[in-house]
């Protein structure tokens, strides 16, 4: 069934925004040769920021913005191509239930009109020029926009009636299979009170589910863990995620930023609403000075998020179809060096391996006092320190500690013996039953592998500071 919006006067007065032009390809090769980062006159990147800053200072967090998947998302009106990237999210922040847009000329060409006084918001694209000079082929990607107009806002013109819902979808199970179908899917852990992703062990830390507001609020937070795990180097290899950042950096920034936008696309994915909203004014004006310092972020985080909903989602951009896997070249690199005086390298005392905790395992930015931390200390075969790995973070109360990690970096790093390590957030050093079952099974594992398994030193604070399974006679 279709509808038909009343046609009025022509209208002389309506806003047009055309399209920026082409700079000349003098100028463009000129300005790819000085290595300048824009190909326009008027700069992209300040237009689609300007609109999202304008949008945050009315309080609107424009890719927290509620919108249906499928036939609803934001498209073409003539080609029915879904708009992506920053696009789906300028187009959704304009508040249009309609999701059909055109061009000024597409609307000419349709034989309706734009009413009068509405106003045409913009969406960007990609362009690529060849220059043929010289025998050489020159290719320059630059970044331009036109306007569109929503339906809504037009007369004249017959569209579709859009779907409606009668709520008898059943959202839960599509964000299970968004999650299912994932694919090389990192672990999922739940139990405890945060929600992380550690690239370190590729695991996916969640409270558990019951211990949520709503279902939506579970996937949501879910989404944002799955996006920040394509960053891992097995996936899309993403720098905010294989660097170590701060807290508050702009790498951590950047990928938290990512990481909302690509939940809010699998959300629009799924077909449900982002109930989890938040709105509050330190959350705005927090990616309100972002944006101001960095014209580029939005644009460049968009592309990012689209990246990793792809891979999650297991498709091309114009459908080519699923990503195929291939095989990997693999190598083990040190993360950083770590400083140590001459007679704290001899490791045979469980108060060397707590001296050594204490002074590059404690202080580094990948470990968190609150929850448990299993380390491994690799040593020589004259017990010096060769270095340490960081294998897994679990819980305030629980590890998931498994041989295959706990020896990896062993085997590759040619250690002759380890020593293992992990700490107790609540201070008391004390073994637990769980402690001496993993050290057990690990000594198994180390002597299959040749690989002595020298102690278990496990850390608390006060005094005792910690405690050693060896010298508990565990070891025997």
């Amino acid at each position: 069934m279709s509808r038909s919006i009343p046609s009025r006067c022509q209208n002389q007065s309506a806003v047009r925004a055309s399209s920026e032009s082409y700079p000349t390809r003098s100028n463009l090769l000129r300005q790819v040769d000085g290595k300048k980062e824009s190909y326009m006159k008027s700069d992209v990147y300040q237009v689609v920021t300007d609109r999202i800053i304008r949008l945050l200072e009315a309080g609107t967090v424009p890719w927290h913005r509620p919108w249906k998947g499928g036939h609803q998302a934001p498209q073409n009106f003539i080609s029915r191509k879904a708009y992506r990237g920053i696009n789906l999210f300028l187009l959704n922040a304009t508040g249009y239930t309609c999701p059909f847009w055109l061009t000024f000329k597409q609307v000419q060409s349709l034989n309706g009109r734009v009413k009068k006084g509405e106003k045409s918001f913009p969406v960007v694209f990609w362009k690529i020029l060849e220059d043929a000079e010289n025998g050489e082929t020159k290719k320059i990607t630059f970044l331009r926009y036109h306007s569109v107009f929503n339906v809504a806002q037009c007369e004249g013109i017959t569209i579709p009636a859009s779907p409606e819902t009668n709520g008898t979808f059943q959202p839960i199970e599509k964000c299970e299979q968004v999650v299912t179908n994932m694919p090389r899917r990192p672990a999922i852990e739940h139990g405890g009170g945060r929600a992380c992703y550690s690239p370190l062990a590729d695991k996916v830390s969640l409270p558990e589910s019951k211990s949520f507001e709503s279902s939506e609020a579970y996937y949501g937070t879910l989404f944002h863990e799955l996006t920040h795990a394509t960053g891992h180097v097995s996936r899309l290899n993403r720098k905010e995620v294989t660097d170590p950042s701060q807290y508050g950096s702009n790498l951590y920034s950047r990928e938290e930023l990512v990481a909302e936008m690509g939940a809010a696309f699998l959300y629009g994915h799924s077909g449900i609403e982002n109930t989890t909203l938040n709105q509050s004014a330190s959350y705005i004006q927090h990616w309100l000075e972002r944006l101001r310092d960095d014209r580029k972020l939005v644009v460049h985080a968009a592309a990012q998020a689209q990246k990793a909903c792809d891979f999650i989602l297991d498709v091309r951009p114009e459908d080519e179809g699923p990503v195929p896997y291939q095989p990997k070249e693999f190598k083990v690199v040190a993360l950083r060096e770590c400083p140590t005086p001459e007679n704290m390298q001899l490791c045979d005392t469980p108060e060397g391996a707590a001296e050594y905790w204490k002074m590059h395992i404690a202080t580094s930015i990948q470990f968190n006092p609150e929850c448990e931390c299993f380390v491994v200390l690799l040593l020589n075969t004259r017990r010096r320190l060769k270095g340490h790995h960081l294998v897994s973070i679990g819980t305030m109360d629980t590890i998931l500690v498994h041989p295959r990690e706990v020896f990896r970096i062993a085997i590759t790093g040619a250690a002759a013996a380890v020593v293992l390590m992990h700490n107790h957030p609540s201070g008391d050093p004390t073994a637990s039953e769980a402690d001496i079952k993993v050290t057990r099974d690990l000594i198994r594992a180390g002597q299959l592998l040749k690989i002595d398994v020298l102690d278990h030193v496990i850390m608390g604070t006060g005094s005792p500071g910690h405690s050693s399974l060896r010298s508990l006679g565990y070891f025997y």
